[in-house]
């Protein structure tokens, strides 16, 4: 996959991936080939190698574009709050590409990139983080979590703000949902 900074080619890149959405739109992800990719796109096979391997590595791309133009901007690591906001407003501003992504049962592929784009945001912070104990447990288990928000809220409940989505997150992560539990069990002793 190209990596490089030529604003010709990330213009490229960006067109084959909104052709991708565009295509995921019209029908089954697996049924899409890269000469229809291509088609749609008005270019050539060749341009489409040039900047990638297959068509699993462009939805990749698409995914890591996502979520670190995101990340990108924090300077710093977030709070608990700024960075499921962060992973919130991708999900809100990217609701085409939300509704192709649950259309073609993809959710495998967006819990790696989101693992993948932790653990890289993360280094940036903390060398060598991701080599850190239990690192990766964790970080599967936020970015499972995160991508079944995801999926259950397109298919569900696409009225939620972006305030509500991030307090759902936050009870949950921050394990305030066993005291919500814990507490709703015991007023329903009481009403008894």
């Amino acid at each position: 996959m190209y990596n490089g900074s030529n604003p010709t080619a990330i213009k490229s890149q960006r067109w084959l991936t909104e052709t991708l959405i565009e295509l995921m739109e019209e029908k089954p992800y697996e049924e899409i080939s890269i000469m229809d990719i291509c088609k749609k796109a008005d270019l050539s096979r060749q341009t489409f190698y040039n900047y990638f391997d297959s068509k699993d590595e462009l939805f990749r791309y698409l995914l890591r574009s996502m979520y670190s133009d995101k990340l990108s901007s924090l300077k710093e690591i977030p709070s608990s709050n700024e960075a499921i906001s962060a992973f919130v407003s991708v999900v809100k501003e990217n609701p085409r590409i939300v509704n192709a992504i649950v259309k073609n049962n993809m959710g495998n592929l967006v819990s790696d990139e989101i693992f993948k784009s932790i653990t890289h945001f993360l280094n940036k912070f903390i060398p060598d983080f991701e080599y850190q104990a239990d690192f990766s447990y964790h970080v599967v288990l936020l970015s499972g979590a995160l991508t079944h928000f995801m999926l259950y809220y397109a298919r569900n409940n696409k009225e939620l703000s972006e305030e509500e989505m991030t307090k759902i997150l936050e009870t949950f992560l921050s394990g305030k949902i066993f005291k919500l539990i814990r507490a709703s069990k015991y007023l329903k002793k009481l009403i008894k």
